[in-house]
């Protein structure tokens, strides 16, 4: 089928306007503007003792039944919990994570977890390869207290035992197997109740500064691999949108050539059927 001149020159018109009506209407996560961040918290309290890293940051670290490092942890961190007092008020408790806690976990081959544990708080965070063992990854983060704990002041429901979590389906700092996760910028993880009968309504936000991680290191002492830097935002870059954003184009553009095609062959076809009658 062939098309003229002035033909050739409408469809390239058509074929451009959709493509930019397309691009108009996209709402992408990764392009929209975002404010800087404003930091939560300043440092927690330093320490006057003598410590292998800056006095500013804790080291965590759990070791393997074989007696080498499993997971390493290094980080400035603080726990923010939102709950509600008798006031029908709207308040915030911190606690800075202190460099001293109950540290119990599991090493695996492919799964391991990490337990902290300080003043009625205990968080957990489990880590996962990915299929081909190439990357691991944080697949979950919770955090286990009693809604009677001294840090609430005046709560509304004493007594209860809270459970917060990631949500499910969660993919934290996936990094090469063998290198340490590390990032200068803060990041946050938010923790909020799986269990739809929860009663506590509250919210919880780690607040992780200055951190750096690793998981299935088995080494001894605290050999950090090499690092791998987080992204510009802090959070893993997610493929799938620029993606979908291709192949819609490819196929909206598909289309409406096709379209164009048919809507001339029948108009044509229409035309000559006209003109033996």
């Amino acid at each position: 089928m062939m098309f003229s001149r002035k033909e050739l020159l409408y469809l390239r018109a058509l074929v451009f306007a959709t493509l930019l009506h397309l691009c108009n209407t996209l709402q992408l996560e990764g392009l929209s503007t975002k404010k800087p961040r404003i930091t939560k918290y300043t440092m927690k309290p330093t320490s006057s003792s003598a410590t292998a890293v800056p006095s500013s940051l804790s080291l965590y670290r759990l070791d393997g039944s074989s007696g080498a490092t499993c997971i390493l942890i290094q980080t400035d961190a603080l726990l923010s919990i939102q709950y509600r007092d008798k006031y029908n008020e709207d308040k915030e408790a911190d606690s800075f994570l202190p460099d001293q806690m109950d540290i119990s976990g599991e090493c695996w081959e492919d799964e391991s977890r990490i337990t902290m544990s300080w003043k009625g708080f205990t968080i957990n965070i489990y880590f996962s390869k990915t299929p081909g063992g190439e990357r691991w990854y944080v697949n979950s983060v919770d955090l286990a207290y009693s809604s009677s704990n001294k840090l609430f002041e005046h709560i509304d429901r004493p007594g209860l035992d809270v459970k917060l979590s990631t949500p499910p389906g969660t993919l934290l700092f996936p990094t090469p197997v063998g290198k340490s996760y590390t990032c200068d910028n803060e990041v946050i993880i938010t923790m909020f109740a799986q269990d739809e009968n929860d009663k506590s309504g509250h919210l919880a936000k780690l607040y992780l500064r200055e951190l750096r991680m690793q998981s299935f290191m088995y080494k001894a002492g605290n050999a950090w691999g090499p690092t791998f830097q987080c992204s510009a935002t802090g959070t893993y870059r997610d493929e799938t949108a620029p993606i979908a954003v291709g192949s819609t184009l490819a196929v909206a553009t598909v289309c409406t050539v096709v379209g164009y095609g048919l809507w001339r062959y029948f108009k044509v076809k229409k035309f000559q059927y006209g003109t033996m009658a």
